[in-house]
């Protein structure tokens, strides 16, 4: 069978090693907002309200992009020479991976870039990255894309945004739909709203979160093109996301065609 043009492109390979790399991630990022929980828990009630300060929120950064998310992330890490410096090296995602890889648990966070961001702008940006990238595990959307269908009139896509994190009913265009609700008296709304705040059921942990991660990462990264022996060859043989049957192709044909109709906020 053919090879689509994709597999030609020198930075082919260097895209699927980044997913390669950050797929090992997935179960730690599942597991760590439930540490932090245990964590913040364990600590006596007046070290935990000092240490969370009065400030703490984080729900208007969904109002923006996903990228505009990200470079926030960067600024609040101090991260922006290393950028600057792994955007002129031949494969700035591998000097990107390799400098957090190396670096020491240990390093003193001393305020971001220029000293501008305080600790609670830290804990909300990194929050919230976690809850984005727990949001394209469960539905192959951010949660700036999720905000932006509310914007557009999508209730659903409120349910869902709120399920991944529920303090996003303190976003603008959330509470704004919360609000109309309310003046209206729908019950319907609120219903459903209810069940959402309970947050993610067993049902949404079903398999196949890393698979729809890896669709979503190829989506983004424009690996739009990929024949259906690439996909395999990927997905089953070499990232063993989804197991090795007859139907194999034409199952993730399907979920591949699927991720690439979704509109991803850049």
């Amino acid at each position: 069978m053919a090879t689509s043009p994709i597999s030609a492109n020198d930075d082919y390979d260097s895209k699927i090693r980044l997913i390669k790399r950050s797929l090992p991630n997935l179960n730690e990022i599942r597991k760590s907002q439930d540490r932090l929980d245990r964590e913040l828990e364990s600590l006596p009630g007046t070290i935990r309200e000092t240490f969370l300060g009065k400030d703490l929120g984080w729900a208007g950064i969904y109002e923006y992009s996903f990228e505009q998310h990200i470079t926030f992330v960067v600024f609040a890490l101090n991260k922006v020479e290393l950028f600057k410096h792994a955007f002129k090296q031949p494969d700035p995602n591998q000097v990107i991976l390799d400098e957090f890889d190396n670096e020491s648990d240990g390093d003193e966070w001393n305020g971001g870039w220029e000293s501008k961001f305080s600790k609670q702008d830290l804990i909300g940006l990194v929050t919230s990255l976690r809850k984005t990238i727990l949001c394209v595990m469960i539905y192959q959307r951010t949660m700036s894309t999720m905000i932006e269908e509310v914007r557009l009139g999508s209730d659903e896509a409120l349910f869902h945004a709120v399920r991944i994190d529920r303090s996003a009913v303190n976003c603008p265009t959330i509470a704004a739909r919360i609000a109309k609700a309310e003046l209206t008296n729908d019950k319907y709304f609120f219903i459903h709203l209810i069940s959402a705040l309970k947050g993610l059921s067993k049902r949404h942990w079903r398999s196949y979160e890393d698979l729809r991660y890896a669709l979503f990462v190829l989506c983004e990264m424009g690996l739009n093109n990929l024949t259906d022996e690439e996909l395999e060859n990927l997905l089953v043989k070499q990232l063993k996301l989804y197991p090795d049957t007859p139907n194999a192709r034409k199952n993730l044909r399907k979920q591949y065609n699927a991720a690439k109709k979704i509109n991803h906020l850049k």
